[in-house]
């Protein structure tokens, strides 16, 4: 499912850039439960000035080191795909059902949309429309002459002229 294709299909108005997001962060790592405190590390951001208690996320952070863990027995790696990183929009944010009824309903529009003629495809259709206009053009001009001709003719026959 392409999320921002759905989204564009329930909120037509919508700018992509704007109002909302969508972020898919490729495979990411899953920590089994207790492999945080074996991979955890502290990094040091920056000293404190002297006399200054050190704060976490300004002087210091945690962070998980995945060196010192095993893949498949501390953490898997796993796709998200693609979620909705971003939501400005006033109306509230479609649930995954919203969001997959939306791009079902999206796919089957654009299955029954006309195909999209090229630019030569164009002009072929174009050149024919305007073919058959001048074929029509001459069969009524050639009726309006047939017509004259046989109104003089009677005219003449009548004795009129």
């Amino acid at each position: 499912m392409n999320i921002a294709l759905a989204i564009m299909y329930l909120f037509p108005a919508a700018d992509p850039m704007r109002d909302f997001a969508v972020q898919d962060n490729g495979p990411e790592p899953k920590l089994h439960p207790g492999a945080e405190e074996k991979g955890q590390v502290l990094y040091e951001i920056k000293q404190p000035d002297e006399g200054e208690e050190p704060v976490e996320g300004i002087h210091y952070r945690y962070g998980i080191d995945y060196n010192l863990l095993t893949e498949g027995v501390d953490y898997d790696i796993v796709e998200r795909g693609q979620y909705i990183a971003v939501w400005n929009l006033d109306a509230p944010q479609p649930t995954e059902a919203e969001l997959q009824a939306a791009w079902t309903a999206y796919q089957e529009a654009e299955a029954n949309k006309p195909p999209e003629l090229t630019e030569t495809e164009q002009l072929r259709a174009d050149n024919a429309a305007l073919l058959l206009e001048l074929v029509q053009t001459q069969a009524r001009q050639d009726q309006a002459e047939q017509d004259q001709a046989a109104l003089l003719l009677s005219l003449v026959e009548g004795g009129v002229l």
